[in-house]
């Protein structure tokens, strides 16, 4: 599943290798770049782009993984391999009309959850903070509220989250559990959220990648975690049924949008796809098969019972979303990227 890309690189070097991984896709082609591999991409390839190769007779090649600043040199050198990229949504919003193209869904544009789309990204993907335990250390006394994550004395143990790309719930979820309305998150007051983290930094480990964070819980080394929903649900499709997810609770929530990068030759039959995909049908295929949300309101509910669990836009959790500000994410990232950054390698 996602995420994020590398932005230390030079977009020299990146250049220099933008097509060796894959040619540069033909009339009838495409060429279709998202997060690594596992369930998410060929969750993809099952729900999106075999159907859309099948009704179309265009070839759809699968790349990755996603990558802003390669993304950056193809656009500026003119050199653009890439049709369709799946990338953050705050990420997207901040390169609109230099990077990307703007991709009109006309009276699909209905079906998005409101405020998630925006003019050059299409969401694809929703994914909620969790806030999850191990039924074996708190079976008789479970956490019921996001401040529990951060009361090391009503509930001493280990804790884990992901410390990377923070856009991702993490500081709102600290704001959140500290009291802060959910209408008055932004802008983030991150020395706020900082203060939260400090309570149980004694007992915190930091994942610098979802597959460590992962495989910390599954093997013990955690009794309570801020995960994102997608991996909570790898977790628990993979056995690790002793972790549960705290229901009833505000779930700070985030997506990740289809783009077409600027100059592609392909951007109409791109932009096509990116329609395709946002049918409730294909929405709905791909959220079951990688344990995401939606990203069309008309989409089936849920089938399975982890997906439930983990279901962000099931009857009655209206008033438990947050979704993200991704506008304001995108024009203050570097400075909230910085101070996070900070925080957990000091």
């Amino acid at each position: 599943m996602r995420r994020r890309m590398p932005t230390l690189l030079s977009a020299a070097l990146l250049l220099a290798t933008a097509g060796c991984a894959i040619s540069e896709g033909g009339p009838n082609s495409l060429v279709f770049v998202s997060y690594g591999q596992g369930a998410y991409q060929a969750g993809q390839r099952a729900a999106w782009l075999d159907p859309y190769e099948k009704q179309t007779g265009t070839t759809v090649t699968l790349d990755g993984p996603s990558n802003n600043a390669k993304l950056k040199a193809m656009v500026e050198a003119g050199k653009v391999t890439w049709d369709v990229v799946d990338t953050d949504a705050s990420a997207a919003a901040a390169v609109c009309g230099s990077l990307l193209e703007p991709v009109d869904m006309g009276a699909q544009a209905a079906g998005f959850p409101e405020g998630s789309l925006t003019d050059c990204g299409v969401p694809d993907a929703f994914f909620g903070m969790m806030l999850m335990y191990d039924s074996k250390v708190y079976g008789q006394h479970p956490p019921t509220k996001l401040a529990d994550f951060f009361d090391p004395k009503q509930f001493p143990g280990r804790r884990i989250i992901y410390g990377g790309d923070p856009s991702v719930g993490t500081i709102e979820a600290a704001l959140l559990a500290d009291g802060v309305p959910r209408d008055r998150l932004y802008p983030l007051d991150m020395r706020r959220a900082l203060r939260m983290y400090d309570r149980i930094r004694p007992q915190l480990a930091i994942s610098s990648t979802y597959g460590d964070q992962q495989q910390r819980m599954a093997g013990g080394q955690a009794d309570l975690a801020l995960i994102v929903s997608a991996r909570a649900f790898s977790l628990l499709k993979a056995g690790a049924t002793n972790w549960k997810v705290v229901p009833g609770i505000p779930v700070p929530v985030t997506w990740d949008v289809l783009v077409v990068p600027k100059g592609t030759a392909r951007a109409e039959e791109a932009k096509k796809l990116i329609r395709f995909a946002s049918q409730p049908a294909q929405a709905a295929d791909f959220a079951a098969r990688a344990g995401v949300g939606p990203a069309n309101t008309a989409a089936p509910a849920a089938r399975s019972e982890i997906a439930r669990q983990l279901d962000i836009w099931g009857e009655g959790k209206e008033d438990l979303r947050v979704l993200s500000n991704v506008r304001y994410w995108a024009a203050n990232r570097p400075a909230l990227v910085k101070a996070w950054s900070d925080w957990t390698t000091g």
